[in-house]
């Protein structure tokens, strides 16, 4: 499918010989994958002929993922000043599905244990603090569908796996406005996460901060002057 939409790229609508040729797959292929597009909204064919152009949800997806490059521009001088005060690696995710989805990541360079630079990377949700901090902020329902599908695989000997464990987490998580990772994800790795909201009180993003335990409290006051100064500029624009 992914071939089909790319052929986008160069011109603005298809025919099914066209994919057919482009692709090298027989013509009643071409039109069942052209059929499926179209069913899921990536493609859209003209009334008036045959040719398939871009359907509303591949603009949609367009829509999205610009305004998450816009916002990562803009958040990224606020992370490299967090980055400085704290001294250690700061990033910013965002929940893609179970899993959460790095757009930015600064590290410090002052300790012999470095984070690896994860920008692009995705990881478990349930077993990060931006992940969590997000899921916390989902209905319940939806959680559990994530759940019931995707598991809660264990990643390290301190990832949670238990579902009533894990819904005891998300309740603390909600209560306390943060979420912490104790060595869920990576042994030895510790971290911190506040989400930052949207129009809607919706998270949207989280910025996360490497930490010793001890720190949690300083980090979690920088960490949300930091969200409040992103939203500000955020919605001042």
């Amino acid at each position: 499918m992914t071939n089909a939409l790319r052929l986008l790229s160069s011109q603005p609508d298809l025919r099914v010989v066209d994919v057919s040729r482009q692709l090298g797959i027989a013509p009643s292929t071409s039109h069942r994958l052209l059929t499926c597009l179209r069913e899921e909204g990536f493609m859209q064919q003209a009334r008036t002929s045959k040719r398939y152009n871009v359907g509303p949800e591949l603009l949609r997806l367009a829509r999205h993922f610009s305004s998450q490059s816009s916002f990562e521009r803009l958040a990224r001088p606020h992370l490299v000043s967090l980055c400085r005060l704290v001294d250690e690696a700061v990033n910013l995710q965002i929940l893609a599905g179970h899993e959460v989805l790095c757009l930015d990541a600064v590290v410090e360079d002052r300790h012999d244990l470095h984070v690896k630079l994860i920008a692009g990377r995705r990881v478990a949700a349930h077993a990060s603090a931006a992940g969590k901090v997000l899921l916390a902020a989902m209905p319940l329902t939806a959680r559990q569908a994530l759940y019931s599908e995707h598991g809660l695989p264990s990643i390290t000997s301190r990832t949670i796996i238990d579902p009533d464990a894990f819904e005891e987490e998300m309740n603390h998580v909600r209560n306390a406005g943060f979420a912490t990772n104790l060595g869920e994800r990576e042994d030895g790795v510790h971290a911190v996460a506040v989400s930052v909201l949207d129009l809607n009180d919706t998270p949207m993003a989280a910025p996360a901060v490497r930490l010793p335990k001890a720190r949690v409290p300083g980090l979690v006051r920088d960490l949300r002057r930091t969200r409040a100064a992103i939203t500000a500029e955020y919605f001042a624009r």
